[in-house]
Order: structure tokens, then sequence, then C-alpha cells
């Protein structure tokens, strides 16, 4: 199969999926949906699993090192796993204080170059682009509520 054929199967492949989803919205939204929600259910499961198994390591490995009986144990293990995920949480706290001081400034510098005035907006407006900004989102909502409510 020569480059021209393939990039033809493809034109046709992506128009055809372009038809589904704007024929069939309603049906691509639910498929879409509910294919990530199985895949949310089945990481949700496996990480379930890891943790469990991690936790009958740990219990088997204190309770054989230390002979201690089944409470304390647990007490053991219990904050362990709190002191393994409190590192990671710390750490995932940091970046994220970072990132919003980062976007903070970043946004406040924004503004202070670029001051917004929707009265000014608006009348620096031309005519067709008035009706851009009213029409096109009324579209957008009435679509919505025809199709996914």
């Amino acid at each position: 199969m020569d480059a021209s054929a393939k990039g033809n199967y493809l034109k046709i492949l992506g128009l055809t999926v372009l038809a589904v989803i704007v024929f069939f919205p309603d049906v691509v939204f639910d498929l879409t949906t509910t294919t990530l929600h199985y895949l949310f259910e089945w990481f949700l499961e496996l990480s379930h699993l890891l943790f469990e198994g991690l936790e009958s390591i740990l219990d088997h490995l204190i309770e054989g090192l230390f002979e201690t009986n089944l409470h304390s144990t647990q007490t053991i293990v219990f904050y362990i796993l709190v002191a393994i995920a409190a590192y990671p949480l710390y750490w995932l706290g940091r970046y994220f204080y970072r990132s919003f001081r980062r976007c903070q400034a970043a946004w406040q510098h924004f503004w202070s170059e670029h001051p917004f005035n929707p009265i000014e907006y608006w009348r620096g407006l031309t005519f067709f682009e008035k009706i851009k900004l009213v029409l096109i989102p009324s579209v957008l909502v009435y679509l919505y509520a025809m199709f996914f409510v």
C-alpha cells in the first residue's frame, strides 16, 4: 500500500469517526464515560489489592521479627504505612503550593499588564463580532440542552 492510499484511508476513517460523533453524540459520550469508568474501577481495584498485599507482608514481617500480638502488629503496621504515605504527600503538597504561587504571580502580572473592562471591550467589537460573541455560546448551550440533557 502506497502512502497516498494510506492517507486516503485515514481521511475516510477520520470523516467516518467525525460523522459518528456528530450524528450519535450521546452514544459516543456514553461509550467514553463507560470506558473511563471501567478503567478507573480497574485501577482502583488493582491499587487496593496492592495495598492489601503490602499490608499483609508487613503484618507477617513485623509479627515474625518482633513476636508481637495481633493488635500491636496492626498498630505498628498502621504507623509504618502512615509514614510511607506522608513522605510523598509532603512533596506533592510542596509541588502544588509552588505551582499555585507561580500561577498566582502570573495571573497578577497578566492583570496588571492587561486590565480588562468589559464595557470597553464590547464597544471595541464590530457588529459581526458582537453577533458571534452572543450567537456561538447560545448555539452551544442549545446543542448541549438538546443532546445531553
